[in-house]
């Protein structure tokens, strides 16, 4: 990720009466008298919207290059809710360079009333600035809206997806030439189908000859209103797929599933039945013990936060995605926070290694102050109600959540089946997996999921997995009366959150080579020793009555690169003949060489203890993957989950 300080992502605006005015780019957002008309014509109309609804009954994609305020987006979502069956889904993604603020959001979204629930739902989900992918549904699931905050040429080409039609919206090409380049117009037509349309507000020339250039029938016809010309066309060129400079990443093209078994039944198994049920797909999850979300999932709070790295990176950028997707779920799913509570969270710095790494990162203006801020001690002391020795970053928009509580409500979808039974192989015949179970129950899917963490490797298509488990146990007791209870989530080398029914929980210990199931009394005291660390009174007071304490103790599922397992399952056999090349030249160029997977055969997997905020979003990965959908996350994080990576990382060292 390039630098971006807190202000170079917000737009620079100011206001015309009601109109909004860009002081980057000198220009308006919108008409201001006839706002909504010019976008149905000019971007409805033009691109044929309407019959488009009527042809795409399932599935429509239209990708924009400006988001702005919205209105294209509102307008278009309005059309397709008025339009199709409740089965369909509208995908509408845009690229956003400088999003709006969400005050000045807010105000434009006032003017037109006939969005209003629409508007609400846009507001309630808006993202923080931060660069990257961010994907808000609506509707009950029948429209999503990937916004992507960056520029727009970049954030395309990081993006799999085909699009039926392109708004190419934003400041005129005179105004913002940079945004008019050769690059955004490439990726608009690697984008493209024989059939997409395209249409635009402008007839510059630099837009005619860069459509052209890339596949696309152009054509003028009269703008809106006083406007003489407008381009419209029609995407007629069969596209020469270039060689991938990393094949191995490629994904494969499977059938829309009718029905998925998902294996394994905690956060992960979980997010992805749910996220697969919201698409109308029938949905069978398997889970062999008596109960939901038992095992490393079954904790009664964890924490809903994203540790930041001082710099950004690929990790830190999908777990920001990841903590906003979660946020978001929850939000929709869970108004009342009956469940899960935003109560912001404070990481102290609890040794000067971690407070000069914290003063680096905010130094570095990398990260807005919706997403964190620091604080002095006595700040925080009044954030939290209670006495700290400790400055610390604070998470305003983070809480906590109860996992085994959000994974039992994901799974009361309709079109979700649980089964209580354990799994013993899985065979592909005739086109179909079989799945034995120890009850030899006669279960078959074409499609199947496996989310079972570390027990994902007792099957023979994934053994190869490099998977691990870190002991942690979570010390619970009565919340006392007598001292202050913190009111929002503190972290240092461990965490506490706020009672919850009146119990407190904290921990957790992190044993890499623990494999003991029982809660012991050393991790107790190690604890207590990390929670008095960060409130000594409190920590003090639960040491003095130990004897209460109760405990639980679960094993996190991780990887050696600390990142989940999210994809297609390779054939690792096939992979390994298939680039073995990479053992003496890893820029070999493998011409036409195409990966195997196992067919309609995923993983989602190896969460560590950052499940709350990796597992939805990897779910809606692999549903959008299932459903042939656009994809929610850049490529670039993609191929870092990717299955495969263990493959070819252990080709290029020589180490298979």
């Amino acid at each position: 990720m390039k630098k971006l300080t807190r202000s170079s992502l917000a737009a620079d605006l100011k206001w015309d009466n009601q109109t909004p005015y860009s002081t980057e780019f000198n220009d308006i957002y919108y008409n201001p008298e006839q706002g909504i008309e010019e976008s149905i014509y000019v971007f409805l109309e033009a691109n044929r919207i309407s019959r488009k609804v009527t042809i795409h009954s399932k599935n429509l994609t239209v990708a924009e290059t400006g988001f702005g305020t919205g209105l294209n987006f509102l307008i278009t979502s309005t059309e397709w809710l008025h339009s199709t069956s409740k089965n369909g889904t509208l995908i509408y993604i845009s690229a956003e360079k400088f999003p709006l603020r969400k005050s000045d959001l807010q105000k434009a979204l006032e003017q037109w009333s006939e969005f209003a629930e629409l508007s609400k739902q846009l507001l309630d989900q808006y993202p923080i600035a931060c660069e990257g992918f961010h994907t808000l549904s609506f509707a009950e699931g029948r429209i999503k809206l990937i916004l992507m905050f960056g520029d727009a040429a970049e954030c395309y080409s990081k993006l799999h997806a085909e699009v039926d039609a392109w708004y190419l919206d934003g400041f005129a090409p005179s105004k913002n030439p940079e945004m008019w380049s050769p690059e955004l117009f490439e990726q608009i037509g690697r984008l493209s189908k024989p059939g997409t349309t395209f249409s635009t507000f402008t007839a510059a020339g630099i837009v005619r000859r860069g459509l052209q250039a890339v596949g696309f029938d152009v054509k003028k016809q009269k703008g809106f209103g006083r406007k003489r010309e407008m381009l419209v066309g029609t995407f007629i060129e069969e596209k020469d797929l270039q060689p991938a400079k990393a094949p191995w990443f490629n994904l494969p093209e499977i059938p829309m599933p009718d029905s998925v078994v998902v294996v394994g039944g905690g956060l992960a198994g979980c997010s992805t039945a749910y996220a697969l049920a919201k698409r109308g797909v029938k949905v069978t999850l398997i889970e062999k013990e008596p109960e939901l979300a038992t095992a490393g999932s079954g904790n009664p709070q964890g924490a809903l936060y994203a540790k930041l790295p001082v710099k950004p990176t690929k990790q830190g950028e999908l777990h920001i995605t990841g903590l906003l997707h979660t946020l978001n779920l929850l939000k929709r799913e869970d108004p009342e926070q009956t469940y899960w509570k935003q109560s912001g969270v404070v990481q102290l710095a609890t040794s000067e290694k971690e407070k000069q790494r914290q003063q680096s990162m905010i130094q570095g203006d990398y990260y807005p102050e919706s997403l964190v801020t620091h604080k002095q001690k006595e700040q925080l002391a009044e954030i939290l109600g209670t006495e700290t020795q400790h400055s610390g970053l604070l998470f305003p928009e983070a809480g906590w959540v109860s996992p085994k509580d959000l994974c039992q409500h994901l799974c009361t979808y309709e079109n979700i089946n649980i089964i209580h039974t354990e799994l013993t192989a899985l065979e592909f015949i005739d086109g179909c997996w079989q799945l034995h179970t120890q009850g030899n129950q006669a279960l078959s899917a074409t499609h199947v999921v496996i989310c079972a963490a570390e027990h994902t490797r007792s099957f023979a298509q994934t053994t190869h997995l490099p998977l691990k488990t870190i002991r942690g146990q979570v010390s619970i007791i009565n919340a006392p009366e007598s001292t202050p209870l913190p009111k929002a989530v503190v972290c240092g080398e461990g965490y506490i959150s706020p009672a919850k029914n009146g119990r407190l929980c904290f921990g957790a210990t992190f044993d890499l080579n623990g494999k003991e199931r029982n809660v012991s009394s050393e991790d107790h005291l190690e604890n207590i020793s990390n929670l008095t660390e960060i409130l000594p009174k409190l920590g003090q007071k639960i040491s003095a009555d130990k004897d209460q304490l109760t405990g639980r103790t679960a094993f996190r599922c991780s990887t050696p690169d600390y990142m989940p397992i999210v994809g297609p399952a390779p054939v690792h056999e096939q992979f390994t003949e298939t680039f073995a090349q990479l053992r003496k030249d890893r820029k070999w160029n493998f011409g036409d060489a195409q990966p195997e997977h196992f067919q309609n055969l995923y993983v989602n997997t190896g969460h560590g203890s950052k499940g709350l905020i990796t597992c939805p979003i990897s779910a809606e990965l692999i549903a959008s993957m299932l459903c042939s959908e656009p994809l929610p996350l850049p490529k670039e994080l993609i191929d870092m989950i990717n299955p495969c990576r263990f493959i070819i990382k252990n080709l290029i060292k020589q180490a298979i």
